[in-house]
């Protein structure tokens, strides 16, 4: 469906009539939003421009299937510091009641606001550490069921038919994709990859002497794609490869936020809590090249013992605030392509009062992307100058009006700029780890990435100057 003509003369003169009802005799700070109904249909949503408009893309392509693409903002609020969650607790609370909703096509869409946030409470970066956004157009997809969500303040309401068609307008592709080669070249970083294998070897010893149990090492690589990066192509083939996936993207001012997450920090709906514990890795190849360690099995020692660790730290974190806490499951083999992680969910009924923001506050981090004590890995990392990018190993999501949501931890993820790409990666460090195969598994989770470059409508090379080597953070 083209962005630009969603809103035809009928449906906008739909709109326009529901918005001035629903705006009359309303208090300025209210917020409204109205939904029609688009019909039936497969969009993916991704018929987008992801650099002229502040852009938000999250997709679960596993049947039935749900893609969602938000489009400006109606109300954003941004924070950071040790009382961020709490903040964006207090933001959303105060939102609600004065949160006004049109379904009067009935479609059951519930309007929603999207969460992002960075690892570290302190984190700076081009966005903001800590963010919930109501966007001022919501496209939604689920099972076929499509709807579109208008929002704005009721102060904004005579404005807003006019801000809508321009952000309609400014997603609308204005060229067709460049269909010539392109090669990825990666920038060679011999020193900073040293650097992973001396922080690997200072973290082991740190856990021999009993300081940690597990601290999760992070680190990047940087790609350049010849011509502009099209996000849109990026997303649609992470859609096609990783279906089970969280698919996401989030883009402003020509920089995009894109990856294809396996882990759930935590989901809400009603009473219901869920979430996973995953850690433990493994990937598939046919043969490790000349001096390069092979991938470990998912039942060896240091797999097990590191699922465990998250498994106990998620159902702690949970107990307070929960009245019941089912009893953990044997982990199951969750396989995601080439990659096989260790993956337990963890279930339980919240205490009454209890809301999503409490949740990511007692979870994150989790020990897969922290580590165990939570509190001394923290302090470990930030010793030994750990620096993660935008939102990566932080979390992405959204929540619904009625407290309802889902947020994901953000990884298998780039920082796009132009032609030029920022991939991360990390590997969680316990007792028993070799630190040359750790960097192999970051090397092993770079791929999701990059691949997914090669498979875009322009249609790509992969040239590494590293490439000898093979390719849950």
């Amino acid at each position: 469906m083209s962005l630009e003509h969603l809103l035809d003369a009928s449906r906008l003169a739909v709109l326009r009539s529901r918005l001035q009802a629903q705006s009359a005799n309303t208090e300025a700070h209210s917020l409204l939003s109205i939904t029609l109904d688009l019909g039936a249909g497969h969009d993916d949503w991704l018929a987008a421009d992801f650099t002229k408009t502040h852009t938000g893309y999250w997709a679960r392509p596993e049947h039935p299937g749900t893609y969602c693409l938000a489009l400006g903002s109606a109300m954003i609020f941004s924070t950071a510091g040790p009382a961020r969650f709490s903040a964006l607790q207090a933001a959303f609370a105060g939102l609600t009641p004065a949160w006004q909703h049109d379904d009067s096509e009935q479609t059951g869409a519930i309007p929603t606001a999207h969460i992002g946030f960075a690892f570290d409470e302190d984190t700076q970066s081009e966005l903001p550490n800590a963010r919930l956004v109501v966007p001022a157009i919501l496209l939604q997809n689920r099972a076929g069921r499509q709807t579109a969500t208008f929002s704005c303040t009721a102060r904004d309401a005579e404005r807003a038919i006019g801000r809508w068609a321009d952000e309609l307008r400014a997603a609308s592709p204005r060229h067709a994709l460049q269909k010539k080669p392109t090669t990825l070249l990666r920038r060679p970083a011999p020193l900073a990859d040293r650097a992973f294998l001396a922080r690997a070897q200072s973290a082991l010893a740190d856990i021999n002497r009993g300081k940690l149990e597990k601290i999760v090492l992070t680190r990047n690589a940087h790609l350049d794609a010849g011509q502009p990066i099209n996000i849109a192509s990026l997303l649609a083939a992470l859609n096609r490869r990783y279906p089970e996936c969280m698919v996401f993207g989030f883009g402003n001012k020509g920089q995009s936020f894109v990856g294809a997450t396996p882990e759930r920090l935590v989901s809400l709906t009603g009473k219901l809590v869920q979430a996973d514990a995953l850690a433990g890795t493994a990937w598939l190849c046919t043969a490790p090249a000349a001096g390069q360690p092979g991938s470990l099995s998912l039942q060896d020692d240091k797999n097990s013992r590191e699922q465990q660790l998250v498994v106990d730290a998620v159902r702690a974190a949970l107990a307070p605030l929960c009245a019941s806490l089912a009893e953990p499951r044997t982990p199951e083999v969750m396989q995601v392509r080439e990659l096989q992680h260790l993956r337990t969910s963890v279930a339980g009924r919240v205490r009454q009062g209890i809301g999503l923001f409490d949740l990511i506050g007692c979870l994150h981090p989790t020990p897969a992307v922290g580590g165990t004590p939570g509190s001394a890995a923290r302090q470990w990392l930030r010793a030994h100058g750990e620096q993660r990018g935008a939102w990566y190993t932080g979390g992405i999501g959204w929540i619904d009006r009625q407290g309802d949501g889902e947020v994901v931890v953000a990884l298998r993820c780039a920082r796009i700029d132009g032609a030029q790409a920022e991939l991360f990666s990390g590997a969680g460090i316990v007792a028993g780890s070799d630190p040359a195969q750790e960097l192999a598994e970051t090397e092993a989770k770079f791929s999701t990435i990059i691949e997914a470059l090669q498979h875009t409508a322009a249609p790509c090379e992969y040239a590494d100057a590293a490439s000898t080597r093979t390719g849950t953070q």
